[in-house]
C-alpha cells in the first residue's frame, strides 16, 4: 500500500474491505495473472472517484503502472492499495512484502511488461482484435482544439497557442500565471481565463509572441508542470 504523498500510506486491509463493500473501490489490473507468472496477477485498488473529489496525484502508482508496460500510463489520484491475487487452481490472496515487493525494483514488476505482452497476445488471439491503449488529449504533439486556443502536453509541460487580433504586439498582451490558473489579457480585454485541470508552477512559465503558418501572430505560453504527469484535459 502507497500514498498520494512520501509518507507511507495508513490503510489497512480491512478498511479496504470495509471501504469495497460501499462501492467505492476501483480495481486497476496492473499485472494480468498468465501461466508464466503461474497466474498470479497484481491488482491496484483505488477511490474509483477520486479524480472527482480532487485527491492529488498519485506519481509513484503512476510509475508503477509506467514500469508495468502502460504508455502512456493512467493517472491514478488519492491512496492506493496494492495487492497480488492467485487465480488458479483457486482464486487466493497473497502476502506482499513491504520494501522487498513494493518497490520499483521488485521482481515481479521487472517481469509485468512480459506478463502483460503475453496476456494481451492471448486476449488478442481469442478475440481476433488487436487492442491498443487510447491516446491522451494533447500528448505526441497533436494539439487538441478548444474554443479559441489549442494545446499540447509532455509529463512535464503544458503548451497553448493563442491566435491574436492583426496587429498585436508583444506590448498589448498581458498573461499572469497562478498556482492553478491563467488570465491571458489583449489591448486591455480578456482573451481567456482558466481554471487548470492540476497545478503548476508560476515561475517556470513564459510566452513568447509568434508568427503563425498563415501569418498571423500568436501567442504561445509554456507551463511547467508541478507534478510531472499528463492530464486528461487542460481545465478543471
Amino acid at each position: 500500500q502507497f500514498g498520494s504523498s512520501e509518507a507511507p500510506s495508513q490503510v489497512s486491509a480491512e478498511t479496504l474491505r470495509k471501504v469495497a463493500a460501499q462501492g467505492h473501490v476501483e480495481v486497476f489490473s496492473l499485472v494480468h495473472a498468465t501461466p508464466s507468472n503461474k497466474f498470479t496477477g497484481v491488482n491496484i485498488y483505488l477511490d474509483e472517484v477520486g479524480m472527482l473529489k480532487r485527491l492529488p496525484l498519485n506519481t509513484r502508482a503512476t510509475e508503477f503502472a509506467a514500469q508495468a508496460g502502460y504508455n502512456p500510463p493512467p493517472q491514478f489520484y488519492g491512496d492506493v492499495f496494492l495487492g497480488r491475487l492467485k487465480t488458479k487452481p483457486i482464486l487466493q490472496n497473497l502476502s506482499m512484502k513491504l520494501g522487498e515487493d513494493s518497490s520499483l525494483g521488485a521482481p515481479w514488476l521487472q517481469r509485468a511488461t512480459m506478463d502483460n505482452l503475453e496476456y494481451q497476445t492471448a486476449l488478442n488471439t481469442l478475440t481476433g482484435k488487436n487492442e491498443t491503449q487510447a491516446p491522451v488529449d494533447g500528448e505526441g504533439g497533436v494539439a487538441k482544439a478548444e474554443d479559441g486556443y489549442k494545446w499540447t502536453q509532455t509529463e512535464e509541460e503544458l503548451e497553448m497557442t493563442v491566435k491574436l487580433p492583426e496587429g498585436v504586439g508583444s506590448k498589448d498582451v498581458k498573461v499572469k500565471f497562478m498556482p492553478q490558473s491563467i488570465k491571458i489579457q489583449c489591448r486591455s480585454e480578456g482573451l481567456q481565463a482558466l481554471k487548470l485541470f492540476e497545478r503548476i508552477d508560476p515561475d517556470g512559465c513564459i510566452w513568447t509572441l509568434e508568427t503563425a503558418k498563415d501569418g498571423g501572430k500568436q501567442l504561445v505560453i509554456t507551463m511547467e508542470k508541478v507534478e510531472q504527469a499528463l492530464w486528461p484535459r487542460i481545465k478543471d
